[in-house]
């Protein structure tokens, strides 16, 4: 598609500095500009021909000279496309070298970021005059347009075992340093930190379980932890208003009932304990959008932004059966597109994505000791079992059996774990302060 625009204006391009920076590649800077380039960036298409044939004279472990990418170029058939032996020559001869190479090379790609920008600006052009009935589609299918490339102007998205093995020993070597084997991001409950070693980037993270149970609270306490740490968390409520969530943490790190915060009956000691509390979480990094009835590509739109503007490294959504999914025939289908769609955001973004979610009626049919929640349990749809790396159940025994271990007895059931075990963790809850705790660990 030509737009008005196109036509009028020379696309972002330097010929000098790909010359220059062509020339460079003759005298030892090949292998510098081969890590900050690729062939696409240059926008002279005998350019990006000559960079090939440097390029793939690299890979060999050839010597970068005029007659080597002559011969090579002759072999592809591309040597006259690019002006034949006379211009190679001419461009190591005559061309000056690109000195600040690491700048110059910015240059160019910032050239061909603002291309590709123009490419993908004119489909989306396209696509709004077509006057299309999925807006939600439309829009997010732009968004990714654009962000794709910037992503593109990167590094290819394939790697080889090569690249990965020589990142691999710094990696491992710092993970061997961290003694408490958490190498994702703390919850502030050690037991289910020591289960999944932390929350790990790019995983969809399903906490489920009947109403009561504290999904909200458990949910809110990782989140409250994770700030304290100075960690940024985007908390997405589509039940609770932010201000309830707000006061629901006051009272959970105030110890003061969350009753008062509802009828205002507060005692004179409570005062000061809340001015407290509240000049301690003023500096967490946590963000609250309590807009209701959000499609899960709204969501992951809100969490691109969030994670370009205060740099989250974890999301929380709050619930799943309130998120709108894809228009399809069934809801089973439509909690597929959700989850998927989420598990896509957190592979994007390249962070946790915590996910709570309802449990069906099933279990209040079975007879009491077996209403402990199953991933049969999960509602609606087998896919959030598919789509999760890891799955658990939240359970309090006392909800059903009348009777628990210890004051605010609480399970946490880990019960899929793709890279990791399975398990279960007990937790002690404070319902009037709407708080979950770590046990005391008894030693021998």
């Amino acid at each position: 598609m030509k737009t008005d625009l196109s036509l009028k204006y020379i696309p972002p391009q330097v010929l000098e500095l790909e010359e220059a920076i062509l020339a460079s590649c003759f005298v030892g800077r090949a292998g510098q500009v081969i890590e900050l380039l690729k062939p696409e960036d240059f926008y002279r298409s005998s350019h990006q021909k000559i960079f090939t044939a440097i390029r793939e004279l690299v890979d060999k472990k050839r010597k970068i000279e005029s007659l080597m990418v002559v011969n090579a170029l002759r072999d592809s058939g591309h040597l006259d496309d690019v002006g034949g032996a006379s211009f190679i020559a001419g461009l190591t001869n005559n061309t000056p070298i690109a000195s600040n190479i690491e700048h110059y090379c910015k240059i160019i790609r910032d050239k061909a970021l603002l291309r590709g920008l123009i490419e993908q600006s004119e489909t989306i052009i396209k696509a709004c005059y077509e006057d299309p009935a999925d807006i939600e589609a439309v829009i997010d299918d732009a968004q990714q347009r654009i962000m794709g490339v910037e992503y593109s102007t990167g590094n290819e998205a394939a790697v080889s075992y090569r690249d990965l093995s020589m990142e691999a020993g710094d990696r491992y070597e710092d993970i061997y340093k961290r003694k408490d084997g958490i190498t994702g991001i703390n919850s502030g409950f050690y037991l289910l930190d020591h289960l999944t070693c932390g929350f790990q980037n790019a995983d969809l993270i399903v906490i489920a379980g009947r109403p009561s149970m504290g999904k909200t609270g458990l949910a809110q306490n990782i989140a409250g932890n994770v700030g304290k740490q100075g960690v940024p968390v985007a908390y997405f409520s589509l039940e609770m208003s932010k201000t309830q969530l707000f006061d629901r943490q006051i009272a959970g790190e105030s110890d003061i009932n969350s009753q008062k915060f509802r009828s205002g009956k507060f005692e004179k000691d409570d005062w000061k304990r809340i001015s407290e509390i509240q000049g301690m979480v003023y500096d967490w990094p946590v963000y609250i959008d309590d807009s209701p009835a959000l499609h899960y590509n709204e969501i992951r739109r809100r969490a691109r932004k969030l994670k370009e503007t205060k740099n989250i490294k974890l999301i929380f959504v709050d619930h799943l059966q309130l998120i709108k999914g894809d228009k399809v025939s069934t809801r089973d289908r439509e909690i597929g597109s959700i989850t998927a769609g989420l598990k896509a955001t957190a592979k994007e973004l390249n962070i946790p994505v915590v996910l709570l979610s309802q449990l069906n009626r099933e279990l209040e049919k079975r007879p009491n000791p077996y209403k402990r929640p199953r991933v049969s349990d999960l509602r609606d749809s087998g896919n959030i079992e598919q789509d999760a790396d890891i799955v658990a159940f939240l359970y309090r025994p006392v909800v059903y059996e009348d009777v628990e271990e210890f004051g605010g007895h609480t399970e946490l059931n880990v019960a899929k774990q793709r890279n990791g075990p399975t398990g279960m963790i007990k937790l002690r809850w404070h319902e009037k302060t709407t708080k979950f705790q770590n046990l005391e660990i008894r030693r021998a």
